[in-house]
């Protein structure tokens, strides 16, 4: 049995669906009240549970195998946050498989974890690894780039709507960005692949500046412009908003630190050790918008 921790996300779902298609036993753990494991046509135990809840915790890794942490605070508006999710959430979980007699965890984090980044996302990711690694079970930390279907989302919305693509700060920064679809096959091979047991593994697809993101969105789609918010605006709403919006504090703040170059690296060594992986980058990413799914 595979727990798949955030498995209504993005990455979650892609993973519930290719798992459950290859015949594998899969639970998820979403967010909401507690309730009775529902019955599903496709054979997925799905549950809904709250990650402060040990009960709940417990509950969801009972006979699980491995687990994959795929949840996040960073993007909800209302309900939870990096701190409370990706944090103390993890730990928590983390705790109840530890003592399960779960074999094997997956940590999703991001690149630029660290015990001092710049920002409070970053930070609670590091302390989720480290929890992770002191368990006592094998483990795998997979450290991805910034989510390149989350950020089409970002700056896609806004030229459907308005016919403007909001570029925050310069927008000439290096970003190395991370598709779906190669993180869930890094995912499964972690699953099984003893090569990345204990180890931390950074993961991306292709670095590209949000400049130039904006104008393969605006291409696509034959019309549009860029609105630029200057890196002023950016730092005054990073402090500006936390009393009010803890949300759009948090999204000012990756904007800053995504303008800063903190969000590049290089993705050649992974891609090296794994080269039967292929890249699904931007352009594909954004040829395949609009388009229907089935």
């Amino acid at each position: 049995m595979i727990l798949i921790v955030g498995g209504t996300g993005r990455l979650g779902r892609e993973l519930v669906e290719q798992l459950a298609r290859a015949g594998e036993a899969v639970r998820t753990l979403s967010r909401g009240a507690s309730q009775p494991i529902p019955e599903t046509h496709d054979g997925v135990e799905r549950l809904r549970g709250d990650l402060a809840s040990r009960a709940d915790c417990d509950r969801a890794v009972k006979g699980a195998d491995q687990m994959v942490f795929a949840a996040s605070g960073f993007g909800l508006p209302k309900g939870g946050d990096p701190r409370s999710v990706d944090r103390d959430g993890a730990v928590r979980i983390v705790q109840a498989v530890a003592e399960s007699g779960v074999r094997h965890v997956i940590m999703m984090s991001m690149v630029g974890a660290a015990p001092d980044a710049p920002i409070e996302f970053l930070r609670m990711k590091f302390e989720a690894e480290e929890a992770v690694k002191s368990s006592g079970m094998e483990w795998t930390v997979i450290r991805l780039g910034s989510s390149l279907e989350q950020q089409l989302v970002v700056l896609g919305d806004p030229l459907a709507a308005k016919g403007t693509v909001p570029l925050f700060g310069s927008g000439a920064a290096p970003v190395t960005f991370t598709s779906t679809a190669d993180a869930a096959a890094i995912v499964r091979r972690a699953l099984t692949d003893p090569a990345l047991r204990n180890r931390t593994i950074e993961w991306g697809s292709e670095t590209h500046t949000s400049g130039e993101l904006a104008a393969m969105l605006i291409e696509h789609a034959g019309k549009g412009r860029v609105q630029r918010i200057p890196t002023a605006v950016l730092k005054a709403m990073s402090v500006v908003a936390r009393p009010f919006s803890p949300f759009m504090a948090r999204m000012a703040g990756a904007g800053l630190w995504m303008d800063s170059g903190g969000a590049a690296f290089d993705v050649r060594p992974a891609r090296a050790e794994f080269p039967d992986i292929p890249v699904r980058g931007m352009r594909e990413a954004v040829a395949s918008l609009n388009q229907p799914h089935g």
